[in-house]
């Protein structure tokens, strides 16, 4: 029995399938959809005709069944008795219950929205959060009468549907209650992500609150009223952890469930996967909870694995991430200076800039790059990249050093492509290695 039919969940029932041709497999789904790309909801709402929103659907429930695979839909399941190995589901189209026996669970129940607290009075705009595909189809449905829109949170989500807005000639206005954007970002980074913004006619008020919504506008606690047609709530996300609790599964201190490499959680027979779950980092091997697709995955296959009776083990994660604002990128893998401090390294930060390709090359851009690394044992803990070019292949060459846990010197030394419409003489992380390790010596 699988709880939960999106990233984690329904790739956990596809290996399991086919690691177990035989094995009775139901997946229950509080929605309508599953197996859709979360992460591609906000390009869908900038242009739902280039991402028409069945290519944001992986596999359709009908796929599944027909690999015997029974996806129950609109299916809750309200209760697990452990020791009964039993689910109590409710039917949220007939409000009809039922139970059903499980001999393996997997609790796949991802993240949920955090709600925002503010006071909503008469002819308050349009209120609408994107977490799921029908929320999707909500805030696509409200577009076409929208002229002006706030968008109440600057993380990732915020900040996409901040352009996918822009891009459909909305005006918007960013609301961030934190004194500056990407709080887990280098201060610098933020800075050149907020000139894009308000490069692109993105109106960013930091260090504020929304307090109230009434009269077709937005209070905020510095007394400014903001008029719009909607408000868009991303105020961030929590591991939706409430089933898990009350079967009485072990949280850590992330406040998602503990899991060991396997994805077992503290009761025999459940497992758990995806965002509603913790993750150990591979550098500072602590628990920490990223609520990201890719991971949530991972985590997934290696759950489909075990649950069809595999040994498999999940091998951690480095927390790499990347977003696009209009022109601008950013990404982060690894550690921070603080994190590594706090994880008991000595770490040294190094940021340079860099061009992307070539100078000549009309494509090239410049990057910028911040590395920290070890002091005592030169090893590269953590590396942040922005750009308008080349961010991507920057960051995962990092990321996959950090993994092999290299010394920072060994950066100089990769093989990689050079051609100059592709890269420089000298790559980005090529020339990271020289300084790093320069900074180490010193």
């Amino acid at each position: 029995m699988i709880v939960g039919g999106v990233a984690a969940g329904m790739k956990a029932a596809a290996v399991c399938r086919r690691r177990s041709p035989d094995a009775n497999i139901t997946v229950f789904q509080d929605e309508d959809d599953i197996s859709y790309s979360a992460c591609g909801m906000p390009y869908h709402l900038e242009d739902s005709e280039e991402i028409p929103r069945e290519k944001l659907v992986a596999r359709t429930a009908e796929k599944f069944r027909a690999d015997g695979v029974d996806v129950r839909t609109g299916c809750r399941v309200e209760a697990v008795d452990t020791a009964a190995k039993r689910l109590t589901v409710r039917n949220l189209s007939d409000d009809t219950v039922s139970t059903s026996s499980y001999d393996r669970l997997l609790i796949a129940t991802g993240a949920r929205a955090i709600q925002a607290r503010l006071e909503i009075g008469d002819r308050a705009p349009q209120m609408l959060q994107l977490r799921s595909l029908g929320d999707a189809d909500r805030i696509r449905a409200a577009l076409p009468e929208v002229g002006a829109a706030v968008v109440v949170g600057g993380g990732y989500i915020g900040l996409e549907m901040a352009e996918a807005l822009r891009h459909r000639g909305t005006a918007v206005t960013l609301v961030e209650m934190a004194p500056r954007l990407l709080p887990a970002f280098d201060e610098d980074i933020a800075a050149r992500l907020l000139q894009e913004l308000e490069r692109n006619g993105v109106t960013a008020r930091c260090g504020r609150k929304v307090i109230a919504a009434r009269d077709g506008q937005v209070e905020l606690d510095s007394g400014d009223s903001i008029a719009c047609d909607l408000v868009l709530l991303c105020t961030g996300v929590r591991p939706n952890v409430g089933l898990a609790e009350a079967m009485g599964l072990e949280l850590g201190p992330t406040g998602a469930i503990k899991v060991d490499a396997r994805m077992a959680t503290s009761v025999p027979d459940v497992y758990a996967a995806g965002d509603c779950c913790e993750a150990t980092h591979v550098v500072s091997n602590t628990p920490v909870w990223y609520p990201l697709g890719d991971i949530a995955s991972r985590q997934g296959r290696v759950a489909g694995t075990n649950l069809a009776g595999g040994e498999e083990a999940f091998t951690g994660v480095l927390g790499t991430a990347i977003f696009r604002a209009f022109e601008h990128v950013v990404a982060r893998t690894g550690l921070s200076k603080q994190q590594a401090e706090d994880a008991g390294f000595d770490p040294v930060d190094i940021a340079y800039s860099a061009p992307s390709r070539a100078k000549y090359m009309p494509a090239s851009r410049n990057l910028t790059v911040s590395l920290v690394v070890d002091r005592a044992t030169t090893r590269l803990l953590g590396a942040q990249v922005d750009g308008a070019d080349g961010v991507d292949k920057c960051v995962d060459i990092l990321a996959t050093a950090i993994w092999a846990k290299l010394p920072v010197d060994a950066l100089r030394d990769l093989d990689l492509a050079y051609a100059p419409p592709f890269s420089p003489l000298l790559a980005p992380v090529q020339i990271g290695g020289e300084l790093g390790k320069r900074a180490v010596s010193a």
